[in-house]
Parts: C-alpha cells; structure tokens; sequence
C-alpha cells in the first residue's frame, strides 16, 4: 500500500515545493477511488507523486504556511483489504508516519475541521490520471460526458469542488494542476531511472512484436506479445491503449482497435509502451509483415528515420524546439536527393514533413502526454519528451512515424528507448530472428 521506489527525503521535498508554491494557502489532493469490480487498484498519478500512498479514498492536506503535511485515511474495515503486512490507514498512525514522513494522520471525518479555518484552497478540478489516462485522454472523455444530454455528469474533481463549496461557501478555490503540471516537467535522477527501465520494456516488446510478425497474424495477437513483456517486466499494465495499426489503419494516428489481420505487402504501425512503476514512455516503429522492406518503403520509412535521427543529434540545453525543427529541416532538405521516391506524391510526403513543426511531439513521465508541454522556451536538463517525426500523404492515404522518448542531459539528449533497432536492414534481421537482444539488462 506503499511505493518504495521513492525516498521520504524525495517526496518531502515535492511536499514542501508546493507549499511555497501555494503561499499561506492550503493545498487538498484528492486520491483515486476504489477500482471497480476486480480491476487493480493504482492511485492517482499527482497524488502519488506527492506522497506515494497507495490506499484508495485518501485525502492529503499541505499547509503552506506551515509546511505540515497531513493524510487523511479510511479505517482497516473500510480497506476490505487480506494482508499479513502492516495497513496504511488510520488504525496505524506510526505505521503510516514512518513510511511516508508526513506529519499527521487523520480519519475522513477530520477533514471538516482541518478546512474549517481555510480561505484560499488549490485542489484539483479535474479527474485524476489513474491507469491508462493522462489530461489529453481526460480532456477527450469530458468533451463526450458532457455533449451526451442523459449523462453530463461531473468529475471527480469537479464533485470535490462544489461539495467544498457547499460546506464552506466563503472559500476561494485555485486550481492546482499548473503547479504540479510544472513540477513534474524536470524529472529527478530516480524518475529518469524508472523511464529509462520503462523504455527498456518498450523497446523489448517491440522487438518481439517484430519477430512474431507475419501474414494472417491478427494485430491484437501483437497487442498480447507486447503486454507479455511488459508484465513479465514488473509493468502493471500498459501505459496507454497500444496502437498496432496494418496497412491503412496505420493512417489514423490514433487507431486503436486492433482487430484487423496484417496483409502481406503492407507496414504495420505500433505505438506502445508499460505503465512501469507509475511511469510510461513512447515509441513507434513501423516494419513490413512479409520481413523485407519494398523499394518504396524503404525510400518513405528511410526518410522518416532519418528525420529522427538529425532531430535527436540537435538536441542540447538551452536550445528552443523551434531551433532544433529549423536544423533539421535545412539537414534534410539538403539529403533530398538521397531518397529515390517512388511517385510524385511520396515525394511530397518529404514537404509535409518540412512544414509540420510538432516532431519534438510531447512530455513523457507518469503520463504519456505529462504535464505541461516542454516547447514553451530553451530545454533544460531532466526533461523528457518524445521524438515523433511523421509524414501523411493523403493522396494514397499513407501515414508514417518514427518516435522515441529521452531525456535532455547536459549536452545532449540520451534516449530511452534506442534498443529498437532505427536502420531498416537491422529491423528486418530482428525479424528474421537473426538479432538475438542481448543489450538489455536483467529484469
């Protein structure tokens, strides 16, 4: 019911960066529900971020004048819980003091009283990120909850608010999310340890879907090779609903449905990655079913590789997205002719990628779209984000991506998830068998 992934020194520090964030305000973080039925349970990620508890139901207050950090838990009857170890909750105050290092441990029903004496309170107005979401996949659900005329039903957070507004209608609520958000941007040494194991995991199940690939396998049946390693990784489960995409399913980016049969001739797409210790990553690689690339293929999914490959050489504090996108554009402009395209329209696949400036894609961390985006000005060291150079050609209904997750170091970026072979000859040897993937190590 406890992480042990993270130091109390670690999470005292988060702790205490948002009480001098917050002010003399105190700060309310909300934790995730029981799971339904016999799902797993996994806690909120900002909750967990801040104090590593695993207990459903629970409530931590943060005293911005004070400092003072404080749990509120359910009682043992209320866990449901059969263990020989030691509960966190209420029944067990010390035991919950030193695993956590907060300063106080209280019942749900002392919640009142601790709120009581609060003028200005941050909180969280949202659902929290629980098991395969993050606040895109939060965002999109909203949107549909809300247009369905029978449902319209708030979110957690949303609940939590107008509950607090109820019983205290002079309290000046903020919303706390921007602080976390920006937090969590820099990760710390022990979070890039955990991304690179997650990545590690990513780029195992890639290969493996790469060598269980052939005519007639279903893409599901390559959803099942991935989520394999992943669990017998130590994942819970995967970080995202994974995309295996054949042929012309591959052009919707986002394609997840998975039950189509892979075609000889075709690529397929898979987008995928663990949910590892509350920490994910990102990686696509595409690769042809039948194992050998056509001329074509090679001319397109080269290109794209090597878009990739010139991003992440440009890649180094204190450079703006926008300066790393101009390089690698003047680069690959002048490689052109490189590239033996086999129609007019694969050649302008080349133009759209020259005019498309989100390749340096999104943050990565306990989410796969983590937090606050990291284009906002020069990039600092401890931040993580995907690399995903794409190119759709729309005439022949063609989408293409190369993407890999890393972090900026101090004169560089060091990626994550570069076990998966880039060059075309070596993933077809995978796909032979001919690669035995020895660089990875001990799980």
């Amino acid at each position: 019911m406890y992480q042990t992934d993270f130091s109390i020194d670690e999470l005292r520090s988060r702790r205490a960066a948002v009480c001098e964030a917050i002010g003399d305000a105190t700060a309310l973080i909300a934790g995730a529900p029981v799971a339904n039925g016999t799902a797993p349970f996994r806690q909120y990620n900002d909750f967990y971020y801040l104090c590593g508890v695993e207990v459903p139901h629970a409530y931590l207050t943060l005293d911005g004048a004070t400092g003072t950090a404080t749990l509120f838990l359910p009682e043992a009857k209320h866990l449901g819980v059969d263990s020989d170890d030691p509960l966190l909750c209420t029944d067990a105050p010390q035991v919950v003091l030193d695993a956590t290092g907060v300063d106080a441990v209280c019942g749900w029903h002392q919640l009142d009283g601790r709120l009581g004496g609060v003028s200005t309170l941050f909180t969280f107005t949202r659902n929290g990120e629980d098991l395969k979401a993050c606040v895109r996949s939060l965002r999109d659900a909203r949107v549909l909850i809300d247009a369905d005329p029978w449902d319209g039903q708030p979110s957690r957070g949303a609940h939590l608010c107008d509950k607090l507004k109820r019983r205290f209608p002079a309290l000046e609520i903020e919303d706390l999310a921007p602080i976390i958000y920006e937090m969590r941007m820099i990760k710390s040494d022990r979070e890039i340890e955990l991304l690179r194991r997650a990545g590690q995991l990513s780029a195992i199940g890639l290969c493996e879907a790469m060598r269980a690939t052939q005519p007639g396998v279903m893409e599901y049946e390559l959803a099942a090779v991935l989520q394999y390693h992943y669990l017998a990784g130590g994942s819970l489960d995967n970080g995202y609903a994974p995309i295996v995409g054949g042929g012309k399913n591959a052009y919707h980016g986002h394609y997840h449905a998975n039950h189509s049969p892979l075609h000889d001739g075709d690529l397929v797409l898979i987008d995928a990655a663990p949910d590892y210790r509350y920490y994910t990553s990102d990686i696509t690689r595409m690769w042809p079913v039948n194992g050998t690339y056509t001329p074509a293929q090679r001319a397109l999914y080269g290109f794209v590789t090597e878009y990739s490959k010139t991003l992440i050489a440009a890649i180094r504090p204190g450079r703006t997205c926008d300066e790393i996108e101009d390089e690698a554009v003047e680069i690959m402009q002048s490689r052109l002719g490189e590239f033996d395209f086999a129609t007019e329209s694969h050649a302008s696949g080349a133009q759209w990628m020259f005019d498309f400036r989100a390749h340096l894609a999104h943050s990565v961390g306990m989410s796969v779209h983590d937090g606050l985006s990291h284009k906002t000005g020069p990039l600092e060291p401890g931040t993580v984000f995907s690399v995903d150079p794409q190119m759709k050609i729309e005439a022949d209904r063609l989408y293409l991506r190369v993407e890999d997750t890393g972090v900026v170091t101090e004169d560089g970026f060091d990626v994550f998830t570069k076990d998966v072979p880039y060059e075309l000859d070596e993933i077809e040897a995978v796909m032979r068998g001919e690669s035995i993937l020895t660089s990875f190590p001990p799980l």
